[in-house]
């Protein structure tokens, strides 16, 4: 066998092999004694009969793609050890193409391609550059402020006429509707009190008018009923105010509490956005592909993944996709991308753990273990047997490689877009 590296992209190596007519009369023969084992032959028990008498009962296009695959292996084998500083991926060599030579039917050559395991370390990842996400709490902090005074805020039955700032509880029979909806709004607040505060104004309860309000740039006609007007006591918000909605002694306080805590999940989400960009610059830059049989094989199991989720929500699958007003081709374009996308991010954390040496010690599963054992619990982990362990210990690496790759990268002028907040 006689072989070349033809082509290197990214992570992917190809090689062109050539064996002779001999080299591959020696596969024909292994690939016919493996049929030989295998094939019936008449007045032979199975597997006894000569490989002579079995070659008359196999087709030679039949004995093709074993004597690709041995060609194949052989290739790919060669090249690993002469090239031992090469670290491939675990994966059947893959053959892009193969030709039989016109003048000896016998000679083969092969294309095959290697996929590497990428160079991760930190000094790649500190050359990896990202948009920075930013963060800025006061808006979650002052929603749920609101939410609080909205809690503790009083309202009473009132005999007058709805005013800005009541509450009223409303019957709406829209003219494209067969049957009234009750709701309960505040006029002059929010999206739907605003809208229909010139029209509540002055109505008491048990009165009905005709409407047109415009709501999201649409227009709404109808007849609405006052069930009942109630007047809202919204408390000043202030330190007593701090102290009726839990143990805190100024606002201040209560103010710091509710900051410090959305600025905890800011950072998650922060860190969580972070890690999916480097993922995604990271891959583009080292070009990460993977055998066409493993993308296929990716994309099946979630293909399967949706389906079975469709399936436990009353769905099928052509109802999704014409509720979606897509294709199934294109859906499962759309899907491949995300399957190709996972595998690029489990690739290069296991190229950073290998890389850097990433362990967790008996302590750092221990303290995951106290601080999580209820989501463990809920996962099926037993932490009490040697595999539940040997899964949290994966969990751990795992963490701590995110947190190194999110602390390694560059960051860049941040996003314009905003950021998204955990719930």
């Amino acid at each position: 066998m006689e072989y070349a590296t033809t082509k290197k992209t990214g992570n992917a190596i190809t090689l062109s092999a050539s064996f002779s007519a001999e080299e591959v009369s020696t596969m024909r023969r292994e690939a016919l004694a493996k049929e030989a084992g295998r094939l019936r032959v008449p007045g032979f028990r199975p597997g006894k009969a000569p490989v002579s008498i079995v070659a008359k009962y196999v087709m030679d296009e039949e004995l093709k793609e074993d004597i690709i695959r041995k060609a194949a292996s052989q290739a790919y084998l060669t090249f690993l050890k002469e090239h031992q500083e090469t670290e491939a991926l675990i994966f059947e060599p893959e053959v892009i193409r193969t030709s039989w030579a016109e003048t000896d039917s016998t000679a083969l050559g092969v294309d095959v391609c290697i996929y590497e395991l990428p160079a991760t370390d930190t000094a790649f990842w500190k050359d990896v550059e990202i948009e920075d996400v930013p963060i800025d709490v006061a808006p979650a902090v002052r929603r749920r402020l609101l939410s609080l005074v909205e809690a503790v805020t009083e309202v009473t039955p009132k005999d007058g006429p709805a005013q800005p700032g009541d509450s009223v509880n409303v019957s709406i029979l829209t003219l494209k509707a067969t049957k009234p909806y009750k709701t309960e709004l505040t006029v002059g607040e929010g999206e739907v009190g605003k809208a229909y505060q010139e029209v509540l104004a002055g109505m008491k309860a048990g009165e009905s008018k005709h409407f047109t309000v415009t709501i999201q740039d649409s227009q709404l006609e109808g007849d609405i009923t006052v069930e009942n007007v109630c007047e809202r006591h919204v408390p000043e918000m202030d330190d007593e105010f701090a102290r009726s909605v839990g143990s805190y002694d100024t606002l201040a306080e209560l103010e710091k509490t509710l900051t410090d805590d959305e600025e905890r999940k800011a950072r998650i989400a922060r860190d969580d956005t972070l890690f999916e960009r480097a993922m995604k610059v990271a891959s583009e830059k080292l070009n990460l592909e993977f055998p066409m049989y493993v993308r296929t094989d990716a994309t099946d199991r979630r293909m399967e993944e949706i389906k079975s989720s469709l399936t436990r929500n009353g769905l099928s699958l052509s109802d999704y996709l014409k509720y979606n007003n897509i294709g199934l081709d294109q859906l499962r374009t759309d899907v491949e991308a995300d399957a190709v996308a996972a595998l690029q991010r489990d690739l290069l954390m296991e190229a950073t753990q290998r890389v850097c040496a990433m362990s967790a010690s008996d302590a750092d599963v221990e303290a995951y273990v106290t601080q999580h054992g209820e989501e463990l619990g809920k996962a099926a982990i037993d932490v009490t047997t040697e595999k539940g362990r040997a899964s949290v210990r994966n969990i751990v690496i795992w963490d701590m490689t995110r947190e190194l790759i999110v602390k390694s990268v560059r960051l860049g002028g941040a996003s314009t877009a905003p950021q998204k907040e955990s719930e």
